[in-house]
């Protein structure tokens, strides 16, 4: 059925914003301990940004799907 493979999608969708925010959380650890440079800091905290934002808008998007069935 279609809905259980949405509702799998948007699972899917949650485990994975929760590895990026667990990420972030490691990466900022990392900066603070001395880890990483300032400039390595910027550019991988965009990058989790920047798939985290891919991933609410498909949550919004799949939540929005689920909605209307």
């Amino acid at each position: 059925m279609l809905s259980d493979e949405v509702k799998e999608r948007v699972k899917e969708l949650q485990r994975k914003k929760d590895e990026l925010l667990e990420e972030l959380k490691e990466l900022d650890k990392r900066r603070k301990d001395g880890e990483i440079s300032e400039e390595e800091y910027k550019e991988r905290r965009h990058t989790i940004e920047r798939g985290l934002v891919e991933i609410m808008d498909r949550l919004a998007q799949m939540r929005f799907i689920i909605s209307g069935m």
